[in-house]
């Protein structure tokens, strides 16, 4: 059976600027100008149309449907895999490369990213400035290390510490190893 790719779901604005991505089968919070909330499973079906609750729709038509309607949209499902995230080397000094940081979330303005494993001590999460390279947003300066999530705020930069929390963190049961059971005599 040849490899599968796995599929992601990219949400835009009637702009085309991608807001954020969901894994096949995630949800979509919809909420309404009156405050009325909805939550959508959401299917890949290619790279430029879903199936959101059900309908299908063009990317850039849900987004103007949703517009039209004075409607918000909002993950509730992250991406887990880190291989979906581009990687950078942020290095704490400028004789050393660093270790592969995991770029999770970006503004305009600022960066969130992570190092699963191999960072200095503190140095396992980092804020940075966007910058440009020949015209296109990329990773910048650090402007904070961290070795904690408590330590930096994400929000306070305008980034989103729900998804920062559901990729960065895995829950107790997700990091257990299973019990190897000893064969009965």
């Amino acid at each position: 059976m040849p490899h599968e790719k796995k599929k992601y779901i990219r949400f835009i604005n009637s702009d085309y600027k991608t807001l954020f991505h969901l894994p096949d089968g995630g949800r979509v919070r919809i909420t309404y100008p009156d405050g009325r909330q909805a939550d959508r499973v959401c299917r890949f079906i290619d790279e430029y149309h879903t199936d959101v609750g059900g309908y299908h729709y063009h990317i850039c038509e849900f987004a103007e449907r949703m517009e039209q309607a004075g409607a918000r949209y909002a993950p509730l499902d992250y991406i887990q895999d880190m291989g979906f995230y581009r990687k950078h080397f942020f290095a704490a000094s400028e004789a050393d490369s660093g270790p592969v940081y995991y770029i999770i979330d970006e503004t305009d303005t600022h960066g969130f990213a992570f190092a699963p494993r191999g960072a200095e001590e503190g140095k396992k999460y980092c804020v940075f400035e966007m910058a440009l390279n020949n015209y296109r947003p990329c990773p910048g300066k650090v402007v904070m290390w961290v070795r904690t999530l408590q330590d930096i705020h994400p929000q306070d930069w305008g980034l989103d510490p729900a998804k920062i929390k559901a990729v960065t963190q895995r829950t107790k049961t997700a990091s257990r190893k299973p019990k190897r059971h000893k064969p009965e005599r």
